[in-house]
């Protein structure tokens, strides 16, 4: 498993599954993302469910294509702040209609998300093997 893949994946899907989990309550919807290579970005409200429970855990996981992901979230502001503009560019250039809607809404926030590993069930000489890539 090579970065390229993971990341020709994130690129190419329109949604990503996001799931959290704080005080033994373990939420999962799927988000419209963008990415910088690794680094997964989507925004969202700042009272949201999936906002709490990242402030009280920042160990989320991701499922997008066949990959399985589990990475570190981080809120990182109100996505039309100066240094947000990357994600609103390319947000704007991925999800236009989503941008123009949610974005200046003043309640939104940014979320990042590193990803530290990654897992992917192959089919190796017809026999199920996890491939593994930690990052």
């Amino acid at each position: 498993m090579t970065s390229e893949d993971i990341i020709s994946v994130l690129d190419k899907k329109v949604t990503i599954v996001f799931a959290t989990c704080a005080n033994n309550r373990v939420t999962i919807r799927p988000m419209s993302h963008v990415n910088d290579g690794l680094t997964v970005y989507f925004q969202t409200g700042e009272h949201y469910l999936k906002t709490q429970q990242i402030r009280s855990n920042p160990n989320v996981a991701i499922s997008v294509g066949t990959y399985e992901i589990e990475g570190e979230a981080e809120i990182i502001g109100h996505p039309e702040d100066e240094a947000n503009q990357f994600f609103i560019e390319k947000y704007k250039e991925k999800h236009p209609s989503y941008a123009g809607r949610w974005s200046t809404i003043p309640n939104q926030v940014v979320v990042k998300i590193e990803i530290k590993l990654v897992r992917q069930w192959r089919y190796i000489d017809g026999k199920p093997v996890i491939a593994i890539g930690r990052f």
